[in-house]
This record gives C-alpha cells, structure tokens and sequence, in this order.
C-alpha cells in the first residue's frame, strides 16, 4: 500500500509539473510574465552560500529577470549574458538541471537550478532578443 501511495504521488507531481511548464511556455509566447520556480546560488558578496528556493521572474522583452527568495534580496540578472555548465557537483537532481549564467559586464556567474524542461525558457529568455539585421 505504501508504494501505491509513492506512485500516485510521483504520477501526480509530474502531470502537474508538465501542466505548469506549458502554461508558462504559452503565457511567454504570448509576451506575458512568468514565475517559474528556481534555486539560485551566487558568490557575490553579501549573498548567501549555497543554492536558495525562490522564484525566477522573466517578462518578455525586458532587460533583466528577477530571481525572488523569501528573506533575501531580489537578484536582478541582466539580460543579455552567456551560459556555461556548472561544475558536476552542481548538479543534484537530474530533473532540475543546473547551469551557470554570465551577466554582461559581471565577473560573478549565477548557478540556477530550474525543471529541466523550463531550462531551454530560461536560457532563450536571459540570452536576450536576437540582434537586429542593419
């Protein structure tokens, strides 16, 4: 009985978690905000150590996205920046895939931690609009 009730909840979690991921993907086609879930860990100064639970803010078009923790700071990231992969240990869980963003003109990355199927958003939306032909 007990691993019935373990299979009804990982069942349950991911129709949710799927719902969730294409809701935000059709509110950001349609040019609205989104909050999707992320942890986040920064190695600038003042910041706590270690990955913090919140919520990545994106809004179509803007020039930063806000990364939001209860009882920190907001983390405002730039728009515009480059990706690299986090060292192996980053990545905890295959389902929350971890990668390292570079804002422009900053020397400290941020490690973000998103579902793995809102990573392609993620990036898409921090890499910024694609340049405009002269």
């Amino acid at each position: 009985m007990e691993e019935l009730g373990e299979l009804m909840a990982l069942v349950t979690d991911g129709v949710l978690r799927r719902w969730q991921v294409a809701r935000a993907r059709r509110r950001l086609t349609a040019g609205k905000a989104v909050r999707l879930p992320c942890s986040a860990r920064s190695d600038r100064p003042g910041r706590r150590p270690g990955y913090v639970n919140g919520k990545l803010g994106i809004t179509p078009g803007a020039a930063t996205a806000c990364f939001r923790a209860r009882g920190a700071e907001p983390l405002e990231l730039p728009v515009g920046g480059t990706f690299h992969e986090p060292e192996p240990d980053t990545w905890h869980d295959q389902d929350w895939a971890a990668t390292a963003y570079r804002p422009p003109g900053t020397g400290e990355p941020v490690y973000l931690q998103v579902d793995s199927r809102c990573l392609p958003m993620v990036r898409a939306a921090l890499a910024g609009p694609p340049p405009q032909k002269a």
